[in-house]
């Protein structure tokens, strides 16, 4: 049993004698038979000897069943009657707390007689202590004197210890001739840790002349001998420089097998089976292998040679991080940051980024750049983003050399420099980049060229940029840089549907309900509606309702159709709050509610919509939900017709004209009517709003009515107006309009107009239902001849709605109005005729 083998305990020695023993033997065997004294003394030696040894199979349980105490026990007798290998042990024992209670003051005591009676090893472990400080004071000096005698007695391991005292000047001068001396002696006596070393100093010069045979020579002594660095410094010749995978295998296994986690790491790297690389690696980084860690993270976090697991990809690229692995940092970055098998955590992601990045980890300095760009775990600061997108952009980070354009874009306001740093990242196929520029060249400005920001889009695109496809079909959709395509815009809305983007699902909603690019389809409109609907869309949103409100694709059911306003509206969205205002307005889809009319008409106008602008100057005109206030109302009509509404445009001229809320100037009121008529450029046509040109026809005919409502005699332009605002024709349909030209030509004794107001008392259009009301208008349009306003008022003295229950004025009624041609009037007076029978 060699000694050498337990120097893994704190580099103390413990020893059983067994050379000492043999050589008394050997001695007294020579002598005579008359040396008796000495024969006594030999057996008392042999005998202390044998004690020793006992102790020391008890405690590594050779022989016997392993017990330390009684190991002690031996170790102690041995070593009080002078045996120098037993005193050395039971230092040993003492220093461990081995068998005996621990105590390293006692440790020393024994280990300084072992040494002071030429014991070796203790005083090699004497040494140890002067030098750690162990049951003694720390004390260089006396550490290195005490290795000097064990090395002058041959001890390796002392020797080698005296090589490393010069080599370093621990406790004497430095001395590079004597620390290679010393380290040769240890070398030449076959200790693989001086081996080693003498090849070090071969390789460097140090204390002697380079020289690579010597450093091969020494190097594979040391290998030989089992020095784990050298078995792996073996391994990685062979692979380097002599290109032979297969003895380098051999070495990187003999240093493996041995527990080196340098060897097992290198051999993982080797290793073309995934399952046995990750084995390697996992035996390295559980030694706390630093390179080993993070390829073993790796491994956990990619799944390769494994399962996937995020949580053990954590574990292990955060001990690698804390050591200050800058890629395993920058991966702890990324898995807090997106809460990846720990919980999520920016401000710590944002810590190792930092870390990372000053480590100059070119992915790091990016992120933390985004960070500060968009404030995530810090605060939003420009000018440090600024400066990473800089370092970084300038190392070829193409998103990095994109995000800098946008900050130039944006804070700089340098859209020269802008264009140069997108178009690095461009150049290197960033298809963020190849947007952005797409951007640039179709806003307004010097550079705008729709023509090179369609190629642009159209590259990004295909590199499948979300973005750039549905810009791609906004541009084939309104012909933009490029020929309207109703088919390409499809597809490419398409595209970015599939892929979740929001607004591209709601416009392809819109092509399969209006059929363009595609054979028209309900159900798949619907279904895209409810995709960016589910993903947020308020404009999805109010599609949705107004598919419900008309029975598109849908049962028509206008509560449905109300909630899904209502969702739109919520969401801030002002077409939704201007129609939320026109249903509680009329009571359609939820009870009426004048005020929730107002409310939401003044939600809508406070968001920019013109027509909601209109709307309530509507309101305030009549008194609606608010106080009338004429001059209110004007202004309202006003900021509308700026924003472009053709309704607002004639009721605003109508106000000149008429002199409602304003001085009366019929010049101003004419060109308005003009212009409205005048409004639609089909220069600015776009195939996702092609359903409403029919709203054209009209325009014309309405503006011919307007002008002709300032002749004095003027029931019939008023009637002709409320037509159109009832039936939607030329202008937007609204009841509200309708019934106020209805109600001005009715006073101005048109009898048509007064038949209209009792249609819209009777039912309750664009006002309450009043059937009193009703009857009134009913009458005095009856009494006039109108056909239709007699059969509608012998219905009501038929129903007794609006007056008393008259069935004789009900048949008189019912016959005017045949004998006026009214001949659906017959069939209602058939039948009251033979109900009287």
């Amino acid at each position: 049993m060699s000694q050498n083998q337990f120097e893994k305990f704190d580099r103390l020695e413990i020893n059983i004698g067994k050379d000492e023993i043999v050589t008394i033997e050997k001695y007294f065997e020579s002598l005579g038979k008359g040396f008796n004294e000495n024969q006594i003394d030999y057996a008392k030696k042999k005998k202390l000897a044998e004690l020793n040894d006992l102790g020391y199979c008890y405690q590594y349980g050779i022989g016997k069943v392993k017990d330390e105490f009684k190991a002690t026990e031996f170790y102690l007798k041995s070593a009080r009657e002078g045996n120098s290998g037993a005193q050395n042990n039971l230092g040993y024992c003492y220093r461990y707390g081995i068998g005996i209670k621990k105590d390293e003051i006692k440790a020393f005591e024994w280990y300084s007689k072992a040494a002071n009676e030429g014991d070796i090893c203790a005083q090699y472990n004497l040494g140890i202590c002067y030098q750690d400080g162990i049951g003694t004071n720390k004390d260089d000096k006396k550490s290195f004197e005490w290795h000097l005698k064990s090395a002058e007695g041959g001890y390796s391991r002392a020797q080698c210890k005296l090589g490393n005292y010069y080599q370093n000047g621990i406790g004497t001068p430095k001395d590079e001739n004597k620390s290679f001396e010393w380290y040769m002696k240890a070398a030449k006596g076959g200790n693989s840790d001086a081996e080693k070393i003498v090849g070090d100093f071969y390789e460097i010069g140090f204390g002697v002349s380079k020289d690579d045979n010597k450093i091969f020579e020494w190097y594979m002594k040391a290998a030989k001998g089992g020095n784990l660095i050298a078995q792996t410094s073996m391994g990685y010749y062979y692979q380097q420089v002599e290109d032979d995978l297969e003895k380098a295998t051999y070495w990187y296994n003999k240093a493996a097998e041995n527990g080196c986690e340098i060897a097992q790491y290198n051999l993982a790297v080797n290793e073309k089976d995934e399952n046995k690389a990750f084995e390697y690696y996992k035996q390295s980084a559980d030694q706390d292998y630093l390179e080993a860690q993070f390829e073993l993270a790796y491994c956990y976090d990619l799944g390769i040679g494994t399962e996937t697991n995020k949580t053990k990809a954590f574990e292990y690229y955060k001990k690698a991080a804390d050591k200050g692995h800058k890629i395993a940092q920058y991966n702890i970055g990324i898995l807090y940051r997106y809460g990846l098998g720990t919980g999520k955590d920016e401000i710590k992601s944002f810590e190792y980024y930092e870390k990372s990045a000053n480590q100059e980890f070119l992915s790091a300095q990016f992120e933390l750049g985004y960070c500060y760009d968009l404030g995530i775990g810090t605060e939003i600061n420009k000018t440090k983003a600024f400066e990473l997108y800089k370092i970084a952009a300038e190392k070829d980070h193409s998103m990095a050399q994109n995000n800098l354009g946008a900050l130039y874009k944006s804070i700089e306001k340098d859209s020269e420099k802008a264009i140069y740093w997108y178009n690095k990242s461009a150049e290197k196929g960033n298809e963020v980049a190849l947007y952005n520029l797409g951007l640039n060249y179709g806003e307004e400005g010097a550079i705008k060229d729709v023509a090179k920001a369609f190629e642009y889009y159209k590259e990004s695109a295909e590199k499948g940029y979300l973005n750039a496809q549905f810009q791609l079909g906004l541009y084939y959709s309104k012909g933009i840089g490029t020929e309207i395509n109703e088919t390409k815009a499809f597809e490419s809305f398409k595209m970015a549907s599939e892929r979740g983007h929001i607004t591209a699902q709601c416009n392809l909603g819109t092509l399969y309900e209006n059929g363009i690019g595609v054979k028209k389809d309900f159900e798949k409109a619907i279904y895209w509606y409810h995709k960016s609907a589910e993903n947020g869309s308020e404009i999805a949103l109010f599609n949705l309702g107004q598919c419900y409100r008309l029975g598109r694709g849908v049962e028509k059911d206008e509560i449905k159709a109300f909630e899904y306003y209502e969702k739109s509206a919520e969401k801030e969205y002002d077409n939704a709050q201007n129609v939320l205002g026109s249903l509680y307005y009329y009571g359609i889809g939820t009870k009426k509610d004048l005020e929730k009319a107002f409310y939401f008409c003044q939600k809508a106008v406070e968001n920019g919509n013109e027509v909601a602008q209109y709307n309530l100057g509507s309101l305030y005109e009549l008194g609606i939900g608010v106080e009338q206030d004429l001059m209110k109302a004007f202004e309202f009509y006003k900021k509308s017709a700026e924003n472009g509404d053709i309704d607002a445009k004639f009721q605003l001229g109508y106000c000149y004209v008429n002199g409602i809320g304003t001085e009366i100037n019929k010049e101003r009121g004419f060109e308005l009517y003009n212009e409205a008529a005048g409004k639609k450029d089909h220069d600015d046509y776009d195939i996702l709003n092609k359903v409403y040109k029919e709203m054209d026809n009209d325009l014309d005919k309405v503006n011919y009515w307007y002008h002709k409502t300032v002749e004095s005699n003027n029931e019939v332009a008023l009637y002709k107006l409320g037509e159109f605002y009832e039936l939607g024709h030329g202008v937007g349909e609204n009841k509200v309009r309708a019934f106020e030209f209805y109600k001005k030509s009715a006073n101005k004794g048109s009898i048509d107009a007064q038949y209209k107001l009792g249609c819209f008392y009777e039912k309750g259009i664009g006002i309450d239902i009043d059937k009193e009301k009703a009857f009134n208008s009913y009458k005095i349009a009856a009494e006039k001849g109108n056909g239709n306003a007699q059969k509608s008022l012998a219905f009501l003295y038929e129903q007794g709605e609006g007056i008393e229950k008259n069935l004789d004025n009900a048949i008189y009624w019912y016959k005017m109005a045949i004998e006026n041609g009214c001949q659906e009037a017959k069939e209602n007076l058939d039948i009251l005729l033979n109900q009287s029978i």
